[in-house]
């Protein structure tokens, strides 16, 4: 009965320990995830977005006769900040990619030569598109490494006619394969890469222009030398492009450090609701741990008077109820890590989160486990080194 009622009592040592365990596998497994996003995206780039407006401010925007983010934002930025290593705009569109018999769902990319340095993308096979096809809209293409398998398989995809919604264009070239973490896990949302199709941005612009304005674009991305210069860079990019747009706020300058430093805001809320989840079940579990070993003073107390009869110190005493609580939490500890590693699995198989495990998180839900057993045994402990000897053994 007595190893139940214990067992029972170390229930919320184990539920803290696993809340604190799958609370910080899930927070180390966040930061690495946004921290490779962020390389991804590239840590001296900064991306200008447009936005889509509705209701009063698209109504704002056609009064004040804001295009939105256009091709001559692009070429605005790229004339007035010479210093930049480039500026890449870019045109977005799902369109159906077809060769022969086999079709997919592609992501048109139209932009310029720049892109390929602006993002660090590296060409698997044959050539990226070159100022001459940008020049005279040439129907050229380039292609994602996904793409071309599912429409070439392992095939030769160089030279080949893809048809592309309704036009056709040459494949000049075949990209590297990325990794990309897709899904609800990802801290950032990034678009799969490796299913784009790139088109020179006059050629895109010509061939799929948007209603209302076959300028318009969806993207311009920025390189500059300096990581450091990202935010002064950042406001002189806004102090260009919103005169263009008559302060109408149609678009946003998106720099990398903030995306990361939003994703850790985010964590940190994550963070502060798992950890008072976390410190509850503790504190229920410490205050179980204290009660059973108030009920263990009370029923050993002739053992207790018999140790002191025969020489053992209220020191001694003290040590053995301490030790005895420490195990018993460090026990439900074990119990919970274990517990805590399962969650965390758990939770990248069906949420797709990304989860992470350290030696740190281990020795911290270790550490927290000794702690409570240390601070929620000791009223206990020092009310059986305080039992008088000759009383105590005169209990029944």
């Amino acid at each position: 009965m007595r190893k139940l009622r214990t067992l029972l009592s170390t229930l919320g040592i184990v539920f803290g320990v696993a809340a604190v365990i799958s609370m910080m596998s899930i927070g180390e497994g966040a930061r690495r995830e946004a921290t490779e996003q962020i390389k991804l995206l590239g840590t001296n780039n900064i991306r200008v977005k447009r936005l889509e407006l509705t209701g009063e401010m698209r109504a704002e925007a056609e009064r004040r006769f804001s295009r939105g983010l256009t091709y001559d934002d692009a070429l605005l930025v790229r004339d007035r900040l010479p210093g930049l290593l480039g500026v890449a705009p870019v045109k977005f569109l799902d369109q159906e990619a077809r060769f022969g018999a086999r079709q997919g769902v592609a992501q048109v990319v139209g932009t310029t030569p720049e892109y390929q340095d602006v993002t660090n993308f590296r060409v698997g096979q044959g050539r990226f598109l070159s100022p001459f096809d940008l020049r005279d809209s040439k129907r050229v293409c380039v292609l994602g490494s996904e793409l071309k398998q599912d429409l070439f398989g392992y095939a030769d995809a160089l030279g080949a006619a893809l048809t592309i919604g309704q036009s056709s264009c040459q494949v000049v070239g075949v990209m590297e394969p990325k990794l990309i973490r897709e899904g609800r896990g990802a801290v950032i949302k990034l678009r799969n890469i490796n299913r784009d199709v790139y088109l020179p941005i006059t050629t895109a612009l010509r061939r799929f222009p948007r209603t209302g304005d076959p300028a318009a674009i969806e993207e311009i991305a920025v390189r500059v030398a300096d990581a450091s210069q990202l935010s002064v860079t950042a406001r002189a990019i806004r102090g260009i492009v919103g005169p263009q747009h008559r302060d109408v706020e149609d678009y946003e300058v998106m720099v990398p450090e903030e995306l990361l430093a939003q994703a850790q805001r985010t964590q940190r809320i994550f963070n502060i609701v798992m950890g008072s989840i976390a410190g509850i079940s503790l504190l229920v579990g410490g205050i179980g741990i204290m009660n059973i070993m108030l009920a263990n003073v009370s029923e050993r107390t002739r053992e207790i008077g018999v140790r002191r009869a025969i020489g053992a110190s209220k020191r001694d005493v003290l040590r053995q109820f301490l030790i005895e609580t420490v195990l018993v939490c460090l026990a439900g500890g074990t119990i919970g890590t274990v517990i805590g590693f399962g969650m965390a699995k758990g939770i990248t198989l069906y949420a797709g989160w990304a989860t992470a495990f350290s030696l740190v998180s281990v020795l911290i839900a270790f550490g927290t486990a000794a702690s409570v057993g240390l601070l929620f045994g000791l009223f206990p402990a020092r009310q059986a080194a305080e039992l008088h000897p000759v009383q105590a053994l005169r209990f029944e």
